[in-house]
């Protein structure tokens, strides 16, 4: 049934001179030969990702059909979702290419004749079983989007320094343990995804890349962040998180147009002066390291929304943090804080404020000056008392104070406790309360 809907599609796209054809979803284990005298299509689909039902819709094809290399005027070829285990040398022959997807095959490598599309200019081979990339990759001099994400690539060849157009680079998710430094010849690059893998060091040319708006080296194994980060002026998204850093460079304050900085779950224990430069700054991830102190600097973070300080070593709150008003959530928990400064108060932006597992004892009243606020966490400290003033917080869905030393409730929140909004789980409460 499917073989004859293709050769419905393919003799419907004959007779009317068709220069798109999908021939995607129909489990197809070999195509219908009429395909070859389909000489005017531009686009072939006989396999693609869809986004509203977020699956795969392919085939079952396992090799290239000759007669698909023989469309010389094809100019999309999208064969993503089939079980193609190769790449054939006559895929040069498509010399109109511009694009082309194998993405979510089970390719194993490269074929070197890819290097001869010259007009190529977005190649998908995600989600493959590549282990290496032939040099003659670096001859796609028009490629703008490479995507390598998902494979057991273990290097980077040199010959990628060749590709000056490229704007997108993905190499996320695969097994490379070093970045060579010809890719800070990539000098129109915007967007380079090397998370997921087994890098160790950055190298010190990657400051070169002027046009680069983010930069993704989470989840490896990098200790130092170089220096020469702190150039890259058109920056908008640095993550880092997931690695062995230390320490910050004072550069990264040069980062004018930063937006996002992710540094979660590293081996950071102190925060330069120069990040108060950072005024563009909206989310600043410093979780799960060893910090001490909050430098007062941070309450120049003007546009700051998220701060999440969870899972440190911090015994206070600077009251600077009062000062930045944009704030919607802010993450402290697991801390060593004793008390909680009353310009939090001032944070009238707030939704979600999450202080638990700390030392605190007491909640200042200021607290319920936080008319937006739908989540409070207090969880897990040393909490003796609630201030009647946490009863204005008329938009609060989740106020938990469980695994504290609470006695009584106030009457102001009596109704937060008939609505379930509150929890007091672990508190000694008296029963006459």
């Amino acid at each position: 049934m499917t073989l004859k809907e293709a050769g419905r599609r393919i003799d419907q796209a004959i007779e009317e001179k068709l220069t798109e054809l999908d021939l995607a979803g129909l489990g197809l284990k070999r195509l219908p030969e009429q395909i070859g005298k389909c000489t005017q299509l531009k686009t072939l689909v006989l396999g693609k990702w869809d986004e509203e039902k977020i699956k795969c819709v392919g085939n079952k094809l396992t090799n290239f059909p000759d007669s698909v290399l023989q469309l010389p005027n094809l100019q999309k070829l999208d064969f993503a979702c089939n079980q193609i285990t190769f790449i054939p040398k006559a895929i040069g022959q498509l010399s109109n290419l511009i694009e082309l997807n194998l993405s979510r095959n089970k390719i194993t490598s490269i074929s070197k004749y890819l290097g001869q599309l010259s007009n190529l200019r977005i190649l998908h081979l995600s989600d493959n079983e590549l282990t290496s990339i032939p040099e003659p990759l670096g001859q796609l001099s028009n490629l703008g989007w490479l995507d390598l994400s998902r494979n057991q690539i273990t290097t980077i060849p040199e010959s990628f320094g060749q590709l000056s157009n490229l704007i997108v680079l993905y190499l996320n998710n695969n097994k490379i343990t070093s970045i060579p430094e010809v890719l800070g010849q990539l000098s129109d690059l915007i967007v380079l995804h090397l998370d997921n893998n087994e890098i160790t060091s950055i190298p010190e040319l990657l400051g070169q890349l002027s046009n680069l708006r983010e930069l993704h080296l989470n989840n490896n194994q990098i200790t130092t962040i170089p220096e020469s980060l702190g150039q890259l002026s058109k920056l908008v998204g640095l993550d880092l998180d997931n690695n062995q850093i230390t320490s910050i460079p004072e550069t990264l304050g040069q980062l004018y147009n930063l937006i996002l900085l992710d540094l979660n779950y590293n081996e950071i224990t102190s925060i330069p002066e120069s990040l108060r430069q950072l005024t563009n700054l909206r989310r600043l991830d410093l979780g799960n390291n060893q910090i001490t102190f909050i430098p007062e600097a941070l309450g120049q973070l003007s546009s700051l929304e998220v701060l999440n300080f969870s899972s440190n070593e911090i015994t206070s709150i600077s009251e600077a943090l009062g000062q930045l008003s944009n704030l919607t959530e802010v993450y402290f928990s697991l801390n060593k804080i004793t008390s909680i400064p009353e310009t939090l108060g001032q944070l009238f932006n707030l939704t979600l404020l999450d202080l638990s597992s700390n030392e605190i004892i007491s909640i200042p009243e200021a607290l319920g000056q936080l008319s937006n606020l739908t989540e409070l966490d207090l969880s897990r400290n040393q909490i003796t008392s609630i201030p009647e003033t946490l009863g204005q917080l008329s938009n609060l869905t989740l106020l938990d104070l469980s695994g504290n030393n609470i006695t009584s409730i106030p009457e102001t929140i009596r109704d937060m406790v008939k609505r379930e909004t509150i929890k007091l789980g672990g508190n000694p409460i008296l029963t006459s309360s």
